[in-house]
């Protein structure tokens, strides 16, 4: 009955295609892994929400975000761009790349460590703040390490071994928000938090790290990984620090409290985003295989229904959004707002992700530097500015215009581009 009931949705899938010109069998089942996955992430990440909200104080909160706002934007001082080149490569069947990815990713740490660390002298000495001093140690110990493990998640996406890479996710996830839960339960302060959420981060991803390199089947590597993503990584580098600049800049222009504020503002909405970036990976593999000329006949078609189906889900949200804050996040009222409005600024990524997965399958340097660093100079021009003059109203409008800008220059560099 059972394998009947399977055939008949493989049945199903297949005549939708001549409509849909996608292959619905493929999304069908990584897109299911991958949703399946970040529900799993959205619920850890409310619960973690929860807890927050009722047992931490909003400065005890916003400390905490400040440490893993910062703790992004030195990242970014290293090979940010080994994911994408990973899944590049070991859908051409070089699965020995993530054990020389690992190997570049912590030769090229350095940048994080010395950043950290002379970060973490200036906040000890100068500025007499032992908690920011001591929390970048962390960092500049545990996310190199971090990082390199981490690498498990692209290799086993350009395996399309959506199955295990949500598995694995979900281990790696649901360990670290227990050891956070109960580090709330048992302290009020905010470095306890960031210790147990680089300890529990670290060692579960290297736990799923280990178990990926045993199911390798080959040892074949790719010549021009550090090539490649050294351009991903220098052209992603001022996305990174547009993309976390805003939490930045309210903290040091308006407090820990208000960022507080704003981050709960903008945590629903992120996650709606975080279930928008599963479209690069799903859509990567299979855009490698095909020609532009071929993605062209059916990507603006898929773009206007993704766009349909997220607007239905932002109008739902804003409903909502008062009753979930009332309920769950009854100290952080204030944000709701902010995060009604923010919500919206998600219908420009239903246009951009698919776009930019497209250009970075192809390779088409050239192209993803226009896209991405175009928008996010303007956005760190913006960005304080605005702050200064309208507090978290100004980080959001900030924000509306950098994904509107960076959404129009993908259309127009994928547009201009030959089959």
């Amino acid at each position: 009955m059972l394998a009947h009931g399977k055939e008949r949705l493989t049945r199903l899938l297949r005549w939708s295609e001549r409509y849909t010109k996608t292959d619905m069998l493929y999304l069908a089942q990584g897109g299911f892994w991958l949703t399946v996955g970040q529900v799993a992430a959205v619920v850890m990440s409310f619960t973690l929400a929860v807890g927050f909200g009722h047992l931490a104080t909003q400065d005890a909160y916003g400390n905490y975000k400040y440490v893993l706002t910062a703790a992004a934007l030195i990242g970014a001082f290293s090979l940010t761009g080994l994911g994408t080149a990973i899944i590049q490569a070991v859908a051409r069947g070089k699965e020995g790349v993530l054990q020389q990815a690992w190997k570049l990713n912590l030769r090229w740490s350095w940048g994080i460590t010395v950043i950290s660390l002379a970060a973490a002298a200036y906040y000890g000495f100068a500025e007499q703040n032992l908690f920011l001093a001591t929390s970048l140690c962390i960092v500049a110990v545990l996310l190199p390490l971090l990082n390199g493990f981490t690498l498990y998640d692209p290799y086993l996406i350009g395996k399309k071994d959506f199955r295990r890479n949500t598995l694995y996710g979900i281990f790696d996830s649901f360990f670290p928000t227990l050891l956070l839960l109960g580090a709330l339960f048992l302290s009020d302060r905010a470095i306890v938090y960031v210790a147990a959420y680089f300890i529990g981060m670290t060692a579960l991803a290297g736990i799923c790290y280990w178990l990926t390199i045993r199911h390798a089947r080959n040892n074949e590597q790719e010549p021009q990984l550090l090539h490649y993503s050294s351009h991903l990584s220098v052209m992603g580098f001022i996305a990174t620090i547009a993309d976390k600049i805003d939490s930045l800049m309210i903290f040091n222009l308006l407090g820990p409290a208000q960022l507080g504020v704003y981050a709960y503002a903008i945590a629903i909405p992120e996650q709606i985003k975080g279930m928008l970036k599963n479209l690069v990976p799903l859509s990567m593999p299979k855009f490698a295989e095909r020609t532009l000329g071929e993605i062209k006949q059916t990507i603006w078609k898929r773009i206007f229904v993704l766009a349909g189906v997220l607007g239905a889900g932002i109008t739902a949200y804003i409903v909502v959004a008062p009753y979930l804050f009332s309920v769950f996040f009854p100290v952080y009222l204030d944000s709701i707002p902010y995060s009604q409005v923010y919500a919206i600024s998600l219908l420009f990524i239903a246009c951009t992700a698919p776009l930019m997965a497209a250009l970075q399958a192809h390779q088409k340097t050239k192209a993803l530097y226009i896209a991405t660093n175009g928008s996010a100079v303007l956005l760190l021009l913006l960005l304080p500015p605005l702050t200064i003059m309208y507090g978290i109203w100004g980080a959001i409008i900030s924000q509306f215009i950098y994904r509107g800008v960076r959404m129009s220059l993908a259309v127009w560099q994928f547009s201009r581009l030959h089959n």
